[in-house]
């Protein structure tokens, strides 16, 4: 064992561990959503908890990333929009759980925009995995990669926003 398969495991592990940590925080999201409010609130404690362990996991892998680009890969146009699509996810990560927040009063609009950040970050980072599986050379393929899943995360998204408007529908979303 070299230096080489330590950095490759902890980047794996890393990457094990977001999608881990993002199973989780979808499964609190949804416990979140049938909670009443105040009961609600130690399933939030919980849900930080989560991010916190989804940023360390996303630091070990990104930290690994950039670590193996440097030494071995260079600057391949699917390890640049591997670290681009990484910065979206950080992105709506942010984004969306601020727009949540500022809507605790409303708690379908809140449960909207949760669950729909949380399913736009799994499915780039499906995307993710797919640039790092196929390791395309041009950046047109590259980008097409990205914008594919990030289509699909899109697509999985507009249910959540259409069976907002029926309530019925709405509590069925899984």
């Amino acid at each position: 064992m070299n230096t080489f398969h330590a950095i490759i495991f902890l980047h794996v592990t890393g990457a094990i561990a977001l999608f881990v940590a993002w199973a989780l925080e979808y499964n609190q999201i949804m416990i979140i959503k049938q909670l009443p409010g105040v009961a609600g609130n130690s399933t939030l404690k919980e849900l930080k908890k989560i991010n916190r362990i989804s940023m360390l996991a996303m630091i070990i892998t990104l930290g690994t990333g950039i670590w193996l680009m440097a030494e071995f890969w260079g600057q391949g146009s699917w390890m640049m929009m591997a670290f681009f699509s990484l910065l979206l996810i950080i992105f709506i990560g942010i984004f969306f759980r601020r727009r949540a927040s500022l809507l605790k009063e409303d708690r379908t609009r809140s449960f909207s925009y949760l669950i729909s950040s949380i399913r736009l970050r799994i499915a780039i980072g499906i995307g993710i995995i797919a640039l790092m599986v196929f390791k395309t050379t041009a950046m047109l393929s590259s980008l097409l990669i990205v914008f594919v899943f990030l289509i699909c995360g899109i697509l999985w998204v507009l249910i959540v926003w259409k069976m907002q408007k029926n309530p019925e529908n709405f509590a069925q979303i899984k």
